[in-house]
């Protein structure tokens, strides 16, 4: 087939330039193709001799060249192709993966949150029933002053209307009965 194209191209050659010699001649000037025959064949089959060397040490390998290029380039994009789908693919990925992270850290702190809640109520009525029970011991102390003080001054005014002294095992005893009656009442008028 290469061979069929250059002797065309040769031939084509060859009378283009029989034709402008044959007109250079009837014109009477002197061209380019102004030689004689021989010297014209010649100059076309250099020319072809030339095509020929440049078709199989030049063409050929600079063809050769660029359709390794062109697959080279081809094969370039398709890996870019496949890298930019595999990226793609991981980006969705991490977006799961981060959506995933962020739902279980706001489920983690909702978890927390009730944890610290119930924590916190459960502090508040511990101090409210620590405080309730200061306020009754505190109360009872008072009381048990109270009485203390009371008993103090029957026992003085004891003293000044008998006339002589109650001993202090006496005074206490006396103290407790009293103590006792006054909390069985008031003990009494709570439950009714």
């Amino acid at each position: 087939m290469p061979t069929t194209i250059l002797s065309a191209i040769a031939l084509g050659l060859v009378q283009t330039a029989e034709a402008l010699a044959a007109e250079a001649e009837a014109a009477g000037e002197g061209s380019l193709f102004s030689g004689s025959f021989a010297e014209a064949l010649w100059t076309v089959v250099a020319f072809v001799a030339l095509l020929a060397i440049l078709g199989k040490f030049a063409w050929r390998p600079m063809l050769q060249a660029l359709n390794d290029r062109e697959q080279h380039i081809h094969q370039q994009i398709d890996a870019a192709n496949q890298a930019r789908q595999q990226a793609e693919h991981l980006l969705d990925q991490y977006k799961s993966e981060g959506l995933q992270i962020v739902q279980q850290a706001y489920d983690d702190a909702q978890r927390r949150q009730a944890d610290m809640l119930e924590r916190t109520r459960n502090e508040i009525r511990l101090l409210k029933e620590d405080a309730e029970g200061d306020i009754e011991h505190a109360k009872q102390a008072a009381i048990e002053h109270l009485w203390q003080e009371a008993g103090d001054l029957v026992q003085g005014v004891t003293q000044e209307v008998l006339g002589r002294t109650v001993r202090p095992e006496d005074h206490q005893r006396l103290i407790r009965q009293a103590i006792d009656r006054v909390r069985q009442n008031s003990d009494g008028g709570k439950a009714t």
